[in-house]
C-alpha cells in the first residue's frame, strides 16, 4: 500500500461519548442520593420502596450496575481500535513491526491491511466491503447484549408488578373472609381487625410499584447509553468507511501485480494493442462479407420469384399483354 494513506479523514475518539455516559450517570446518583436518609434533607422514599422487596428489587439494581459497566465498556473499545488505525497511517516503519496489537473489533481489518501493504497495492472494492460488513456485524452482535439488559430491566419491573397484585389480591381476599366469619362482633372490633388486615394488601401494592418503579427507571438509565455507545461505534464506522474510500481503487478489480508487470514491460502492451487492433479488423472483414452475401442472396431471391411468376401467366395473356 502506497504510503502516502489518505490522512484527510479524522478519527474520532469515544471520549466525548464515554462524558456524556459518566455525566448521565452521575447525575442518575445525585437523585437517588438526594432521595436517600444519607442527603442533607433525608428522606426514606428509595430505602422504603427497596425494602418493599429486597430480593427483586436487589437483582434489578445488579443487572442495573452490569449494564452500566456493560455500555461504558462497548464505548471503551472504540479507542484501541482508533489508535490502531492512527499508528498505521502514521507509521514510517516499512515493515510494520512496531505497530500495536490490533484490537478484536478491527482484526480481521488489520491482516487484509498489513497484507496488501506487504503486496504494494490497494485495495480493491470487494476487500473494502468485505471489511464494512464484518466491522459492522461485530457492532451489531456487542450491542445486542446491551438491547437485552434494557429488555430484562423492563421484564423485571412488570414481574414485580404482577408478583404485587397477586399478593394483594389474595391479601383481599383473606381480609373480606375474616371480616365474613367474625360477622356476630362488635363494630369497633370489626373496624380494629380491618385495619389490622389492610397491612397485607399495602404490602403487596408496595412490591408492585417498587419493582416497577427500579425497573423502568434503570431501563431509562441503560437505554440512554446504549445510544451514546451505539452513536460512538457508528461514529468510527462513518470514519473508517470514509479513510477506506481514500485507499480503495476504483474500477474493475485485477488480479494483484498485473499493473505493475504491464509498466515494467511496454512491449508486452504495444503486442496486445496490435492484437486487439488486427482482431478488430478481420471483425469488420467478416461483417462486410456477410452483408455482401446477405444482399446477394435477397437479389436471388427476387429474380427466382421474378421467374416463378412469369412461368404461372397463361400464354395467352402474355401475348396480350
Amino acid at each position: 500500500m502506497a504510503r502516502s494513506l489518505d490522512k484527510s479523514v479524522r478519527f474520532t475518539g469515544p471520549g466525548g461519548y464515554i462524558l456524556n455516559m459518566l455525566v448521565f450517570t452521575g447525575i442518575v446518583g445525585a437523585i437517588a442520593f438526594y432521595l436517600s436518609p444519607l442527603s442533607p434533607q433525608p428522606n426514606p422514599l428509595l430505602v422504603e420502596a427497596f425494602n418493599a422487596n429486597p430480593m427483586l428489587n436487589g437483582l434489578i439494581l445488579f443487572i442495573l450496575l452490569v449494564g452500566i459497566v456493560y455500555n461504558l465498556r462497548q464505548a471503551a473499545v472504540v479507542s484501541p481500535a482508533v489508535n490502531w488505525v492512527r499508528s498505521f497511517r502514521n507509521s514510517v516503519d516499512p515493515s510494520r513491526t512496531r505497530l500495536p496489537r490490533p484490537p478484536g473489533l478491527i482484526g480481521a481489518m488489520a491482516r487484509i491491511l498489513l497484507d496488501a501493504d506487504e503486496r504494494g497495492g490497494r485495495l480493491s472494492q470487494e476487500t473494502s466491503r468485505a471489511i464494512l460488513d464484518s466491522i459492522g456485524q461485530r457492532i451489531d452482535e456487542g450491542r445486542e447484549f446491551g438491547r437485552y439488559i434494557t429488555n430484562l430491566l423492563v421484564f423485571l419491573g412488570l414481574l414485580g408488578t404482577f408478583w404485587g397484585l397477586l399478593q394483594t389480591v389474595d391479601a383481599v381476599a383473606a381480609v373480606i373472609s375474616g371480616l365474613a366469619s367474625n360477622g356476630s362482633g362488635e363494630t369497633t372490633d370489626a373496624l380494629a381487625q380491618l385495619i389490622n388486615n389492610l397491612e397485607a394488601p399495602l404490602s403487596g401494592m408496595g412490591t408492585a410499584f417498587s419493582s416497577s418503579l427500579f425497573g423502568l427507571a434503570g431501563s431509562l438509565v441503560i437505554g440512554f447509553l446504549d445510544i451514546q455507545a451505539g452513536q460512538a461505534q457508528n461514529r468510527f464506522y462513518s470514519d473508517l468507511e470514509d479513510w477506506l474510500s481514500g485507499i480503495t481503487e476504483i474500477g474493475t478489480s485485477r488480479p494483484a501485480g498485473s499493473a505493475a508487470s504491464l509498466a515494467a514491460n511496454p512491449d508486452h502492451v504495444l503486442g496486445a494493442l496490435q492484437n486487439i487492433e488486427m482482431a478488430l479488423a478481420r471483425l469488420n472483414e467478416n461483417q462486410a462479407e456477410s452483408q455482401k452475401q446477405a444482399a446477394d442472396n435477397v437479389r436471388r431471391e427476387i429474380r427466382d420469384l421474378g421467374r416463378t411468376l412469369i412461368e404461372g401467366i397463361p400464354a395467352d395473356e402474355q401475348k396480350d399483354r
